[in-house]
């Protein structure tokens, strides 16, 4: 199961996986892929089992200082010890969990924090460059509507062995149905965002799939307001048609998609099958497109939206959209809400096509004279989607 991380390490230019398996206690195994699809199993000759070493395993078995029940990898390179550059959370039992470190994400080192930390199990991190801090994702019951519930909790080190207080994160609401539990969470930094994955747990259906959240400061997070399942747990007879659960992993960027990883089931959580055969678990991949988390849209009627005022930092406006049967066109506004001139709508030349980073422009399209003001602007879309825009120099 990938109660693990995948990372793409673009040093070594290899897929790499830190993933679960179970026999007669947990490990965290290793495996790389240089496509993210077939993988190897090296002989790490690192941990016993069954009175040998030639396996993958790099923790768990006979040492009896950790119980693993999920892990999150991160490779640090903003730091300057080496025998640090990797950095592993995982939940150890008792109400705690395990910093671990090490130089090649092989051999690892700790806990470098052996207190209690009154945490549940399913923990993440990563380093928040806004903050210039780690972040801890915990889990913990919290008291909704007299009843507890699976929630998810933040805290802070410089260090990646001193935290702060754990402070409330994701807590099931209002508008959820009174049987919902947020069972993980996973972030990573995109676009100066904190872009992540809720699994939310339906106590009523047993089942758990994987919402999109996010959080502008590092500290408050909010849910995607429509409240649909990013990854929605497949149909009956499937391999995740019970549970879906993203990977503790950080944002994998890689051939213009987005690449998630995630643990499928075909039993829901009581165990209860959802498919013939055993009960299995399997890891799974998804795709979406560069920034294609959200998009705006406009129908066959057309529409527009208007941005806040932003500062213009470069000549050139950019743009990922896909609009084969329709078009994008746009218009800047300046800090009064009036048309720029040359700038205007008459002016815009139409986009049509699917494209990720494709140049906006208008006729005679020479002028530089607003950049570095507040601008707004206005995209008027048509059978199109809009999934992000920037400012560039050409």
């Amino acid at each position: 199961a990938l109660y693990g991380t995948v990372l793409y390490d673009r040093e070594d230019q290899v897929f790499k996986m830190w993933y679960r398996a179970i026999d007669d206690t947990v490990y965290a195994c290793y495996a790389t892929s240089r496509d993210g699809i077939r993988w190897s199993k090296p002989t790490l000759n690192v941990k016993s089992h069954k009175g040998s070493k030639e396996n993958n395993i790099v923790l768990g078995g006979l040492d009896p200082k950790f119980y693993l029940d999920g892990f999150a990898v991160i490779k640090d390179l903003s730091d300057s010890d080496p025998n640090r550059r990797y950095k592993m959370l995982t939940y150890n039992g008792n109400r705690r969990y395990a910093c671990m470190v090490s130089s090649d994400g092989i051999h690892w080192r700790g806990p470098i924090n052996a207190k209690r930390h009154d945490t549940g199990d399913v923990v993440s991190t990563y380093y928040d460059t806004g903050l210039g801090q780690y972040v801890g994702l915990l889990k913990r019951r919290a008291v909704v509507d007299g009843t507890k519930r699976r929630a998810r909790l933040l805290n802070f080190s410089d260090d990646f062995a001193n935290w702060s207080r754990p402070q409330w994160a994701l807590v099931p609401g209002s508008e959820d149905p009174a049987d919902t539990h947020f069972y993980s969470h996973v972030a990573f930094m995109y676009e100066g965002l904190r872009i992540g994955y809720v699994t939310v747990f339906s106590k009523e259906t047993e089942l758990i799939d994987t919402h999109l959240c996010y959080s502008r400061d590092g500290k408050r997070c909010q849910r995607y307001r429509q409240r649909k399942p990013l990854l929605p747990t497949g149909p009956e007879g499937s391999f995740d048609s019970g549970m879906l659960l993203a990977g503790a992993s950080g944002l994998i960027e890689h051939e213009g998609k987005i690449w998630i990883y995630y643990s499928g089931y075909n039993t829901d959580h009581e165990g209860n099958l959802r498919s013939k055969g055993p009960a299995a678990g399997h890891i799974g991949l998804a795709h979406l497109r560069q920034d294609g988390f959200v998009s705006a849209d406009g129908g066959p009627r057309g529409g527009s939206v208007l941005t806040r005022l932003l500062v213009c930092s470069g000549p050139c406006l950019r743009i990922n959209a896909q609009a084969e049967d329709g078009e994008v066109r746009a218009e800047m506004l300046d800090s009064k809400g009036r048309p720029i001139a040359g700038r205007d709508l008459s002016a815009s030349e139409a986009f049509g096509g699917d494209a990720l980073d494709v140049r906006l422009r208008w006729k005679g399209d020479s002028d530089s004279s607003y950049v570095g003001m507040p601008v707004r602007i206005r995209f008027h879309l048509k059978n199109a989607r809009l999934y992000s825009f920037r400012f560039a120099d050409e």
